[in-house]
C-alpha cells in the first residue's frame, strides 16, 4: 500500500463507506491516491448538482438516477449523503469494479455490469437523470452514437442526460496543433487509440457543434459549460433534456 494512502485508510472516508483497493482506484483514475479518489468524486458530484440547480432542476424531486460508467463508485457514493428518496443505479462494463460496488455500496445503490456495446438491461424511459462522467472520452468513433442513442432510450421524457467530454480546453492543454483543431471542427469527433475503445488508452475529443446537434435522438441541449468539470481534466459539461412526445 502506498504510504500516502495509509492515513486515509486509518481515518476512513468522509462519507462513511469503505475505500476501494488501490489497484481498482488506479484502474479507474490512473493513480492509486485515495485523496484524489475521494475529493475528485466529491468535486464532480458537486459539479453535477450545481449544473442541475442552475437549470432549475430540484435534486430532491429526482426519483431515479443512473451513473453510467460508475467505476468503483467515486461519484455515486455521494448521493447517499443527500438522503433523497431515489432509486439509484450504477453501471460499468468492468465486472471487477461492479463486484466491489455490490459488496461495499449496495446499501445506497444497485449495480449491474453492462456490455461494451448496447443495450443496457433497463427498460425504456426508466431514469429521470442519467449521467456519464468521462465515459464518452474513451469510446471509439463507432461507439459514440450507439451509446448516445442507448442512454437517450433509458431517460424518461422530460428527464435529463448529463455528459462530460474532452473539448477544445483539453485540446489546448494536450498541445493540439492548428491542424488537429481543424480536424476536430471538421469531423466533430477526434479519437486517438480508437482500437482500444473503453479503456483509458482511447481518448476521444468532441466539438461543441457535434455535441449540440443531438436533436435526432430526441435530446435538446439546455446547458453547456466549457471546462465545467472542476478537476484537473477540465472536461466540458453538457446537459440535455429528453423531448416529451406531443402525440
Amino acid at each position: 500500500m502506498p504510504f500516502y494512502n495509509l492515513g486515509y485508510r486509518l481515518i476512513g472516508s468522509l462519507d462513511g463507506y469503505p475505500f476501494p483497493p488501490a489497484d481498482l482506484i488506479d484502474l479507474v483514475i490512473g493513480t492509486k491516491e485515495i485523496a484524489w479518489y475521494q475529493l475528485g468524486g466529491l468535486f464532480m458530484h458537486q459539479a453535477i448538482m450545481t449544473f442541475l440547480l442552475r437549470n432549475g432542476i430540484s435534486i430532491e424531486s429526482l426519483r431515479s438516477i443512473l451513473d453510467f460508467g460508475c467505476g468503483c463508485g467515486r461519484i455515486i457514493r455521494w448521493w447517499a449523503a443527500l438522503r433523497i428518496q431515489c432509486e439509484i443505479w450504477g453501471s460499468d462494463y468492468n465486472p471487477l469494479l461492479i463486484e466491489w460496488c455490490q459488496k461495499e455500496l449496495s446499501s445506497m445503490a444497485k449495480f449491474t455490469v453492462n456490455g461494451a456495446q448496447p443495450p443496457l438491461e433497463f427498460s425504456d424511459d426508466k431514469f429521470e437523470l442519467v449521467y456519464a462522467y468521462s465515459v464518452f472520452t474513451h469510446f471509439s468513433r463507432d461507439m459514440q452514437q450507439p451509446w448516445l442513442k442507448e442512454l437517450a432510450r433509458v431517460v424518461k421524457p422530460g428527464g435529463y442526460l448529463l455528459l462530460t467530454v474532452y473539448g477544445i480546453r483539453v485540446g489546448w492543454r494536450s498541445g493540439f496543433s492548428n491542424d488537429l483543431f481543424q480536424q476536430l471542427d471538421d469531423q466533430g469527433i477526434l479519437v486517438f487509440g480508437d482500437e482500444q475503445s473503453g479503456s483509458n488508452n482511447c481518448a476521444a475529443y468532441h466539438s461543441e457543434e457535434y455535441m449540440a446537434n443531438q436533436q435526432s435522438l430526441g435530446l435538446e441541449l439546455i446547458d453547456f459549460m466549457q471546462g465545467g468539470v472542476r478537476d484537473s481534466s477540465e472536461q466540458d459539461m453538457y446537459l440535455y433534456r429528453k423531448a416529451v412526445p406531443t402525440d
